[in-house]
């Protein structure tokens, strides 16, 4: 309750914009129900496109969307590849956010199981935003940011939930950092955002996202969560996920967690289990209350990747209650930031000015010079 927190950090909307989740279950859906600025495909069944949000989290943004035929919700789930070019896309991005003084984003959710409630991965295609903050969002950021105990109870905690704690201890423990060929682990609970998140430092800042251990390394990273989660079930809990359906907590005895755990993480998850009250889930339209007290169906994390005093860090949030993925709450300047969307209308010279910013990041994407290796590997 002691981290700094924005609630909330406005975004405009387009004029008559459509709100509520527009699902993308064919590639059809994208053209009809999206702006597609550009589509490639790498496989007969793996292509990405680059979009543009018909719900805006910022003036000056892109979003990149899975675009094969199957539907693939991680960014683990398709070819070292994809995720080189997804790498490469977001380091030209970073660039030109720089050239425009911005401040670059890059962040998405996995969540796919999750269709009963609000899901922080609201679209079960991966997608990533990619969101350039202006000077003037640092420095409104910085003037209104609060620890999060000054916020109402409910919303700290869809801001900062408790589980995301847990999971950076959880992380600490679980994920080997001699496995990691690019990553560095920043040690839990060491600095504020480490508290929140996993932590890991990208050595050469944005260009490592090129790197190909990158994606090696967040595959890695995704089998080691799903495997801790799955024995944390086993031992923990009983019965399973279904449509208003959720596992309860049974009697457990944390020892069993057949896991490399430290004590202090045995004894934080028994804490944190057994405070846990079953007895409140029920069915509910309510997005509030499920928030706090009706489960995400299964494994769920964020990944974040932004600047803070001069360096480049990915964070992986997990989350068990709190529906805020990585654009809902994202990290600026070390600050952790709730964006709220639709508040006002972007002026015709904002919609402008965020057209010419796509624009031109399609043309520094095509004169990247990883861009005809890893967007065109066979020719």
């Amino acid at each position: 309750m002691n981290l700094r927190v924005v609630d909330s950090l406005p975004a405009k909307a387009f004029p008559n914009a459509v709100e509520g989740p527009r699902r993308l279950r064919s590639v059809s859906h994208l053209y009809d129900r999206t702006t597609v600025l550009g589509h490639v495909s790498t496989s007969p069944d793996e292509a990405y496109a680059i979009t543009d949000k018909t719900s805006p989290h910022a003036l000056y943004e892109l979003m990149i969307v899975s675009a094969g035929n199957t539907i693939r919700s991680g960014l683990h789930d398709h070819s070292p590849q994809f995720g080189q070019a997804f790498g490469v896309m977001a380091h030209s991005f970073a660039n030109h956010c720089h050239a425009y003084d911005l401040a670059p984003i890059v962040s998405w959710s996995y969540d796919p199981h999750t269709l009963d409630r609000a899901s922080i991965q609201g679209e079960k295609r991966f997608h990533s935003h990619f969101v350039g903050r202006t000077q003037a969002d640092r420095t409104t950021v910085a003037a209104t940011a609060v620890r999060a105990a000054q916020l109402p109870t409910t919303r700290a905690r869809c801001i900062v939930e408790e589980a995301s704690v847990l999971g950076s201890l959880l992380a600490a423990d679980c994920v080997d950092r001699d496995a990691l060929r690019l990553l560095v682990p920043v040690p839990a609970l060491s600095t504020p955002l480490s508290t929140l998140t996993a932590q890991f430092l990208l050595p050469n800042g944005w260009e490592s996202l090129t790197d190909p251990g990158l994606h090696a390394d967040l595959s890695y990273i995704y089998r080691a969560l799903r495997r801790t989660y799955d024995e944390i079930l086993r031992v923990c809990t009983t019965g399973t996920s279904g449509p208003w359906k959720r596992p309860a907590v049974r009697e457990f005895d944390v020892d069993h967690i057949e896991i490399p755990l430290r004590p202090e993480t045995r004894a934080t998850l028994a804490h944190y289990l057994r405070a846990l009250r079953p007895d409140l889930l029920s069915d509910s339209s309510s997005r509030a209350r499920n928030a706090h007290v009706y489960p995400l169906a299964d494994l769920a994390y964020a990944v974040i990747i932004a600047e803070q005093d001069g360096e480049v860090y990915l964070h992986i949030r997990a989350n068990v209650f709190s529906d805020l993925g990585g654009a809902g709450t994202s990290f600026l300047d070390g600050v952790i930031v709730r964006t709220q969307k639709g508040v006002g209308t972007l002026r015709r010279d904002e919609i402008a000015a965020r057209k010419a910013f796509q624009t031109e990041y399609l043309g520094q994407l095509h004169r990247n010079p990883l861009s005809p290796r890893v967007f065109f590997p066979s020719s």
